[in-house]
């Protein structure tokens, strides 16, 4: 079966992360279809909403780390695969389309990313939500860091980056990372799909469009800025945590 999934009910799309022995964790060739499905969905006029959900009780345990050893070994190849993943979270973000994240289970590092990119955050009560990327040993790529930082503040990121916590439903709702809590999510994402179609799609177009252009920054960051950050997957924490991470065993970091 396809990694990703599309369906459509009336005017509304569902996207469905479908890995679920992985737990939704995302590979290069995910990224890029997802890319590439919201934006063809953009390009439907006919829709009113598009869902994004996981698969199996899980909404995405991130980046699929598996093929990291190849695939993000070099700084020339972690931006590549950065730029992959730019594509595809910009695509959902500037999707003309309202969006919401129904999410279950496992919300973690690009996962979580994906997930705040929607217009609307649901999440069920069991959900967990977190960016434990310390305990591979790399950083995140400023591109990235730049736009959470800007949704979510300076401290709550650092909280998450840092400490490497999973957070309960209610601790991710007090910090805006999810709209709400829903005790019965698929109830409530009815609910939040009739009231967005019941609306102008003219008026939600212009409005995600000036919210948008309301909330950005100047996210031009200088050139070594960026690099650098790419430039962690060639340090040797990372790929003790890698490989730590691949062996099941504690990562023995020595801060190089």
């Amino acid at each position: 079966m396809a990694d990703i999934l599309v369906t459509r009910a009336d005017r509304t799309a569902q996207v469905t992360l479908n890995r679920p022995d992985k737990r939704n964790a995302l590979n290069l060739a995910m990224w890029r279809a997802l890319r590439d499905v919201f934006a063809a969905l953009a390009e439907d006029g006919a829709l009113r909403c598009i869902v994004l959900r996981g698969a199996g009780g899980n909404f995405a345990a991130g980046a699929d780390l598996a093929e990291f050893a190849t695939l993000r070994a070099t700084a020339d190849q972690a931006e590549a695969y950065g730029q992959a993943m730019l594509a595809a979270l910009g695509a959902i973000r500037d999707c003309r389309h309202p969006t919401i994240a129904a999410i279950d289970g496992l919300c973690v590092g690009g996962g979580l990313e994906i997930a705040l990119m929607c217009d609307l955050r649901l999440a069920a009560p069991d959900s967990r939500f977190g960016i434990p990327i310390q305990k591979v040993g790399v950083a995140m790529p400023y591109p990235e860091l730049a736009i959470l930082t800007q949704m979510l503040g300076a401290a709550t990121m650092l909280e998450l980056l840092l400490e490497a916590q999973l957070h309960d439903a209610a601790w991710a709702e007090r910090r805006g990372l999810v709209s709400r809590v829903a005790p019965d999510l698929e109830v409530e994402l009815q609910a939040a799909l009739g009231r967005i179609a019941a609306g102008s799609p003219m008026s939600h177009r212009h409005h995600k469009r000036l919210v948008h252009r309301a909330a950005a920054a100047d996210r031009a960051a200088e050139s070594e800025i960026v690099r650098a950050s790419y430039a962690a997957v060639e340090t040797a924490d990372y790929r003790e945590g890698l490989q730590a991470f691949l062996e099941r065993r504690a990562a023995n970091f020595t801060g190089n």
